[in-house]
């Protein structure tokens, strides 16, 4: 008979809850969350067992692990989990609900992308990071320059705005401060460079997902975010899957004769609905098909806001059925078309040879200090 494993992941160790069917008796235990205590986990398992894990920390990477070793490995969705939970929040019960909904199988399980896919939502998260980065340092600059009069325009390089003229007139402290902060939003910006650099190489692997940029307003980025949600576009039956899975899908109230939809239900991957938002405004702007034409309708009935949003579901649709097919957008923009493949190809000349950048990061601090002498800091702001 096989065993039912349940697993809940935390950052040190690993609580284990086994589960047989013909007994009805849990055996609960635990081990460190460790290359060795999952060498000793290892040894516990059959090639008839199943395993389930939650969606948490490195739960992708432990899958990789356990499948070559047992007859399945699910990961269940959190959200799903929290909506069926009971109350009830500790390590026995969380382990033991895991290995008893796989048993039955009610266990709600999210898809596991290839490798490739898993890589690229990893580095667009990144990407996301540092840009918020980014924003923190330039609104502590412009927290500076507030309280000197300056109100630098929305959009403009601080390296460019920020001239020795500017910076004299400054209190020593706040003229530390702006310089400091530049150099680390110079610094950020410059590595946010290298991490599009990994994704458009992504994006330049995969032919399938460059069809998604003949759609006006998808420029690479985007192009490569909604590949990476995505993923197999087959395992979505209906457009109305699709956008469920981004949380585009109006929310709903039933009860008794009473229903009516609401706001949209936010469910599924924030930084992909950012992703299509953006590309709506663009392409409510520029684009003469039929998207064009159904915001300009919906926004006659539901103002501009709502008609974006609106936009925005219908862009992924279109892109999901791209997918599906491989069919270019019919309505595209060659010149636009263009335009974006140079801009791929201009974001691939910035990748770096990470081996070379893993050898100075990890140099001694000595040679770190002389490499850095060698290079020479610019202390000074640009003028």
């Amino acid at each position: 008979m096989p065993r039912y494993w349940g697993l809940d992941l935390h950052a040190q160790y690993v609580h284990v809850c086994e589960w047989r069917p013909e007994t009805q008796k849990e055996k609960h235990s635990r081990f460190p969350n460790t290359p060795d205590g999952w060498a000793r986990f290892l040894q516990r398992l059959s090639p008839d067992d199943r395993v389930a894990l939650e969606v948490t920390g490195n739960a992708f990477e432990v899958y990789d692990w356990l499948s070559p070793h047992v007859a399945q490995v699910l990961l269940a969705n959190p959200v799903e989990l929290r909506r069926l939970g009971s109350g009830r929040h500790t390590d026995r019960v969380d382990a033991a609900r895991l290995a008893k909904m796989l048993a039955v199988g009610t266990l709600p399980t999210v898809w596991v992308p290839p490798q490739p896919v898993h890589e690229l939502r990893r580095l667009l998260r990144y990407r996301e990071r540092l840009l918020n980065v980014a924003t923190r340092w330039r609104n502590q600059i412009r927290a500076v320059l507030r309280r000197y009069g300056e109100q630098p325009p929305r959009g403009v390089d601080l390296g460019a705005f920020l001239t020795p003229e500017r910076l004299g007139a400054f209190a020593s402290g706040d003229r530390a401060i702006v310089v400091s902060a530049l150099r680390q939003l110079q610094c950020t910006q410059e590595e946010c460079t290298a991490i599009e650099a990994e994704i458009a190489e992504h994006l330049a692997r995969t032919p399938e997902a460059q069809v998604l940029l003949t759609m006006t307003g998808v420029g690479p980025i985007t192009a490569a975010a909604i590949w990476a949600a995505l993923g197999d576009p087959r395992r979505f039956r209906t457009p109305k899957q699709v956008a469920r899975y981004a949380g585009l899908d109006p929310s709903a109230y039933q009860s008794g004769e009473t229903y009516f939809h609401g706001k949209i239900s936010k469910n599924g991957n924030p930084l992909l609905r950012t992703y299509l938002i953006e590309a709506a405004h663009i392409l409510a702007r520029f684009d003469n098909g039929p998207l064009g034409q159904f915001y300009h309708r919906k926004r006659r009935q539901l103002g501009h806001k709502r008609a974006v949003v609106a936009l925005a579901r219908k862009l992924l649709i279109v892109a999901w059925r791209m997918l599906l097919t491989g069919e270019s957008y019919r309505y595209q923009r060659p010149k636009t078309v263009q335009n974006k493949m140079s801009q791929l190809r201009g974001l691939r000349r910035h990748q770096r040879n990470w081996e070379d950048v893993m050898v100075t990061v990890l140099a001694k601090p000595q040679e770190r200090a002389r490499q850095s002498r060698m290079k020479g800091y610019q202390t000074e702001v640009p003028a």
